[in-house]
């Protein structure tokens, strides 16, 4: 039996889209979901919740969840989203597990960067007091997150696409119901 999505589609979708657009707009801020959600492993709930949001018959997605898996068949239940192979076809990206190079998905075009990647990253564990330092619009003193299970290397492989911006891969770093975002305008240092 298929688990159920959201309790109100339209009031817990618009809730959490009003929670992505203060994330974005407040880097590295920690949001919860501020729900409860029963999602198919390795789905955690702000996963969840984020993709039930964005996701619809017109933006495919990749993940690293199996194609046929509980999880993935969940999202396109209710969502419809088209599932893609190539990551770089996707418009938006879920890593639960294997955390892949940022450059290896879409940043967009000069005539269009809203047609990149959104990559939402399952960690395990999210702090606010950490030793990777964020700075750019939407942070006014020093920002510091931790994001366990993310490796330094992701972060240098992030900074190449930084300089390219407007061009640029946006995340969203989950855990439990737990989100915090990095839009492509965020610098990063791991200190």
């Amino acid at each position: 039996m298929m688990l159920k999505g959201f309790v109100s589609d339209v009031f817990d979708s618009q809730a959490i889209f009003r929670k992505l657009l203060t994330a974005m707009a407040n880097p590295g801020t920690l949001m919860d979901i501020g729900m409860d959600m029963a999602c198919p492993d390795p789905l955690h709930p702000a996963s969840g919740a984020v993709l039930l949001t964005l996701l619809d018959f017109e933006t495919p997605f990749w993940s690293d969840v199996e194609h046929a898996s509980e999880g993935v068949q969940w999202l396109r239940f209710h969502t419809n989203a088209p599932y893609t192979r190539l990551k770089h076809h996707s418009l938006f990206a879920l890593c639960t597990d294997t955390l892949e190079d940022p450059c290896l998905f879409n940043p967009g075009t000069i005539d269009s960067p809203d047609l990149s990647t959104t990559l939402i990253v399952q960690t395990k564990g999210i702090s606010d007091a950490g030793r990777i330092r964020l700075s750019g619009p939407g942070i006014k003193a020093q920002k510091f997150l931790q994001l366990n299970g993310i490796p330094d290397e992701f972060f240098k492989h992030r900074s190449k696409l930084c300089l390219s911006y407007p061009l640029g891969v946006d995340m969203i770093f989950v855990h439990g119901r737990t989100l915090t975002a990095l839009p492509r305008t965020t610098q990063t240092e791991v200190l």
